[in-house]
């Protein structure tokens, strides 16, 4: 009976044991994503942006967010977590963030991975119905893409969220 019971017990403790692994392994998703304390709407960790630059974004998308209630948030990193794809790190970044209202789930994320040479742009259920993930590609691949080639971050990324915004009214 000893025998039995030290044998349940070393059960118990390993599926103890192996559940709080799975927990933590879940969790470190999250822990994955950069976190933005100051809730800025252009968050340049990859400092892709001059001062000036991201105070210009920064303009343009809260002027855009106070007629329209949608919300715009631009996050540059070096590189994404080797475990993510850029979508995937967008959407935990989002989620995680709290980006767009949860009535109407508004929010829209433009992700760069400097290193990686990844952007992503991620949008809510609500911002869904007004701008494709086909549009989005159009965008990034028409727009992003070229001026990200001559190193004109800036440039890309104004155009472009000038091209959502227009989508977006």
């Amino acid at each position: 009976m000893l025998q039995t019971l030290n044998s349940r017990l070393f059960i118990l403790c390993f599926i103890s044991f192996i559940l709080l692994n799975c927990k933590e392994a879940k969790t470190s998703l999250i822990t994955d994503t950069p976190k933005n304390l100051n809730e800025n709407v252009v968050y340049d960790t990859a400092e892709l942006f001059s001062k000036r630059q991201q105070d210009s974004l920064t303009n343009k998308i809260i002027l855009f967010e106070q007629e329209t209630i949608n919300q715009t948030v631009i996050l540059t990193v070096d590189s994404i977590p080797k475990h993510m794809n850029i979508m995937e790190f967008g959407k935990e970044v989002s989620n995680s963030w709290g980006i767009g209202t949860m009535e109407k789930d508004n929010g829209l994320l433009i992700t760069i991975s400097k290193y990686d040479r990844k952007i992503a742009i991620n949008t809510g259920l609500g911002t869904e119905k007004t701008i494709s993930d086909y549009e989005c590609k159009i965008i990034i691949d028409s727009i992003m893409i070229p001026k990200f080639k001559e190193n004109k971050y800036y440039d890309g990324v104004n155009k472009a969220i000038d091209s959502l915004f227009l989508l977006w009214n």
